[in-house]
């Protein structure tokens, strides 16, 4: 518990340090997520996701669209400890990253992409876990951006207060393997805390801020954002047993 509270502290720090640093850009992320257990082992699972951005010149971070995305994922459970996962299919509407005031009104492009993930946890001490969660993602977009080959690694830390209620603190880094240049090999970073709380038994929600070191691949220059999400996830029973 000591060192949970010190790596959290230590996460907090970091975070205040990177925001008198530099400029950032606001946004709030959705998600509602549906998921349908087929028996034991197997989970099949759609996600719808919105997210919000601050206008040109304001802070409001609900101001201007800032992507809308269904996808869905099949999920396998190979043990308590290991789950495997793979996106046959998501669609995302990406708008632009407002920095310029044209920015506003510029036109969304499409993206189609695939993915495959495992996730592994360990119990380092009780009810205290290392999460760790490693995915490849294949990109292809409606403009002349090249396909994007994409991986993506999360690591962190989770404490479960109780069967309801877990927070962690993670980092992810999301890197570029082809279709850019090698400038743009590294994509973005995000630092994170997460509360998740089990309203009911078939009903939890996701609430946490991440922080974002973002290169665009139309620049040289970093970005930085702050992100505030709220994720909701709803399971029906299982197909099985019906």
């Amino acid at each position: 518990m000591y060192w949970f509270r010190k790596l959290l502290i230590t996460a907090m720090w970091i975070s205040i340090v990177q925001n008198l640093q530099a400029q950032h850009h606001y946004n709030a992320w959705f998600r509602g997520t549906l998921s349908i257990p087929v028996g034991e082992k197997f989970k099949i699972v759609n996600e719808f996701q919105h997210r919000r951005q601050n206008g040109f010149e304001n802070e409001n971070i609900f101001d201007n669209n800032l992507m809308f995305a269904y996808r869905n994922w099949v999920h396998y459970q190979h043990s308590e400890d290991v789950k495997f996962s793979i996106s046959p299919f998501a669609y995302f509407s990406n708008y632009k990253i407002i920095q310029e005031q044209a920015d506003e009104t510029a036109i969304p492009n499409s993206e189609i992409r695939f993915s495959v993930a495992v996730e592994l946890q360990h119990e380092i001490l009780k009810n205290f876990y290392i999460v760790d969660r490693s995915a490849l993602e294949y990109r292809i977009f409606d403009n002349h951006q090249s396909d994007i080959t994409r991986l993506r690694n999360r690591f962190g830390i989770r404490y479960d207060f109780t069967r309801k209620l877990k927070v962690s603190i993670f980092d992810e880094l999301l890197f570029n393997l082809s279709g850019t240049t090698h400038h743009h090999f590294f994509d973005h970073d995000r630092l994170g805390l997460n509360i998740e709380y089990k309203l009911l038994p078939n009903l939890k929600f996701d609430i946490g801020y991440m922080h974002i070191t973002r290169l665009s691949l139309a620049s040289t220059t970093k970005g930085h954002e702050n992100n505030l999400y709220l994720n909701f996830t709803y399971q029906l029973k299982n197909l099985k047993s019906k």
